[in-house]
């Protein structure tokens, strides 16, 4: 176990309690051994508390907090995008954790700063009525950047100790769970209020600022384990030992902040060629920092994130058009398509997080290949209620909607995701969890702000223009439909062959594939030599030394894999 792991996990050298076939208490039980009780309920708070209730509250409040300022379908869906930048900066703010603390902690100080901002933001949108969409959208950036913050540093912990505890990946599936519960609970609630008069959506968002309140008072408290930031002259050499991955993390975060600027101030031309030129920028770079088989991956998980181009905006227009929109359209309210289909939509969800249970024997390139495929066919159903064909069928628009797009397609979002995060917590390195989770994970996100930037482009380009009570012009959003979210995908299959062949439970490849520690050792390899790079040794005078700590060598191969051998 490493120094900052719980104490309350296992004795060095014990096995992991096996989970399989002892149902929900083994399952739990694996989960104690691991990870303690209390950052067990520090990750409870963060993914049903913070990425279950509050983020899918902000999520659903997004839609009636535009549509209510008369932003049009396109300026909503950019909006969206300049809301949701700070989860394109968690490598740079995983970056400053790892080596410049805050007080006396790496991770504690970080945390309170976005619980501090979360609450500014969330009493700003909850109080003042705002007229500029792109100053609302910085106020829900503020909140994001509060739970994406929590978010990273639970998972940068939570993969070091997958790795270290050699735990299984009953983690990721009492996170996910955890997650759909809390949006499920939310959109429980949502059904309830979201169309009331005294709720609305500026007082729901007002009623999730208390969540920042209890996470900085369990911050506080210590339950996400770490141990005292060691010296700066450590510090310093942390950041000197692996500069090119510092670089790209700042580099994700500078560029997050140029595309948001692009969307608020440039022309769409300027927005199209500044998020490609970015996007081209970072994959080269991340091909000349990362190990090959890591950068291959993160490419591959690169290009579906942009593959699938976002077009919620349109569909949400037009599924809540009024009579002036879509004379013969759904009508939906609020409480139905943001609540009652989430309620589904969950529940879909959490069956997707226990059916990727049973693909864990199966390679990550079989996996990918399943999901896009269940994730296109769960697309057709928006098809399906465009064209009218549910009515000439004789299915209503609210059951077609609930059981195709809510529950079919939460279930196929799912799926495709798991797969994703599972491979990014096993190539991630031992030493610097939270920076290289946090920057394979913010290129996913960016790539899904790109894509979502194309779609809203290509919605403008074909002459769709909507607002709630119209006029409406949606004719091209089919054709659309076909493109961004059938065609493109599946040709992405073809690109599997950037992903590892080893079968997702088979730790030991991962083992040879993971890189060396970063912000660890005293100088990255030379690439393509074989020669070995000592671990650096820790001072016996310094703060959080450790005396006669075990060497370690790391052999770079010519394909890029990494050997670890070890010396006592």
């Amino acid at each position: 176990m490493t120094e900052d792991a719980p104490q309350a996990g296992r004795p060095n050298g014990a096995e992991t309690p096996p989970s399989e076939g002892r149902g929900v208490w083994g399952f739990l039980q694996a989960l104690r051994s691991s990870f303690g009780n209390r950052f067990l309920g520090f990750m409870v708070l963060n993914y049903f508390g913070l990425k279950g209730i509050v983020l899918a509250v902000l999520q659903a409040a997004m839609l009636p907090y535009f549509q209510n300022m008369g932003v049009k379908e396109v300026q909503y869906q950019l909006a969206t995008v300049v809301a949701m930048i700070p989860w394109s900066m968690k490598g740079f703010i995983g970056v400053l954790s790892d080596i410049v603390p805050i007080g006396r902690f790496h991770k504690k100080g970080y945390l309170l700063l976005s619980a501090v901002l979360g609450f500014v933001g969330l009493l700003e949108l909850g109080f003042q009525h705002q007229d500029n969409c792109w100053v609302a959208a910085s106020f829900f950036a503020l909140a994001f950047a509060f739970i994406a913050t929590f978010d990273l540093l639970c998972e940068g912990k939570y993969s070091e100790i997958m790795r270290t505890e050699q735990a299984g990946s009953e983690v990721l599936t009492f996170v996910w769970f955890c997650m759909q519960m809390g949006a499920f609970l939310a959109a429980f609630g949502l059904m309830y209020t979201i169309d009331s008069k005294n709720w609305g959506a500026r007082r729901l968002i007002l009623w999730m600022s208390p969540f920042a309140i209890i996470s900085a008072w369990r911050t506080c408290c210590g339950d996400l384990p770490e141990v005292p930031a060691r010296s700066w002259h450590s510090l310093k050499a942390k950041l000197w030992s692996e500069p090119e991955l510092f670089l790209l993390a700042v580099m994700m975060a500078v560029g997050s902040l140029f595309v948001a600027l692009a969307l608020a101030l440039s022309t769409p031309k300027i927005r199209l060629i500044t998020a490609v030129s970015i996007s081209l920028l970072l994959i080269f770079f991340s091909f000349h920092t990362l190990p090959r088989v890591l950068a291959r991956s993160n490419l591959y998980m690169f290009i579906i994130s942009i593959a699938y181009m976002d077009l919620s905006g349109p569909l949400s227009y037009w599924y809540t058009g009024e009579e002036g929109c879509v004379p013969d359209g759904p009508h939906f309210s609020y409480a139905y398509y943001l609540a009652v289909s989430n309620v589904v939509g969950s529940l879909g969800a959490s069956m997707g997080a226990v059916l990727f249970q049973y693909m864990q024997t199966w390679s990550f390139r079989s996996a990918f290949y399943v999901t896009t495929f269940v994730e296109v066919v769960a697309s057709l159903f928006d098809l399906f209620i465009l064209n009218r064909w549910n009515l000439r069928v004789g299915i209503p628009d609210a059951w077609a909607y609930l059981f195709g797009d809510a529950a079919c397609q939460s279930i196929a979002a799912q799926m495709m995701i798991m797969p994703q995060a599972l491979l990014t917590a096993r190539l991630c390195p031992r030493g610097a969890e939270a920076t290289v989770f946090a920057i394979l994970a913010g290129f996913q996100n960016f790539g899904a702000n790109i894509g979502s930037i194309l779609g809203a482009q290509l919605a403008e380009a074909t002459g769709i223009v909507m607002k709630r009570n119209g006029p409406c012009e949606y004719q091209t959003l089919p054709h659309l439909i076909v493109l961004c979210h059938v065609a493109i995908p599946l040709a992405c299959l073809l690109l599997t062959w950037l992903v590892p062949s080893v079968a997702m439970n088979d730790e030991s490849a991962f083992a040879m594939d993971s890189p060396p520690p970063s912000f660890a050792s005293p100088g990255p390899s030379p690439p393509w030599s074989p020669e070995t790079t000592p671990r650096a040794q820790e001072e016996e005078d310094e703060p959080g030394g450790v005396e006669g700590h075990t060497q370690e060598y790391y052999l770079m191969q010519e394909d890029g894999l990494i050997l670890r051998q070890v010396s006592g």
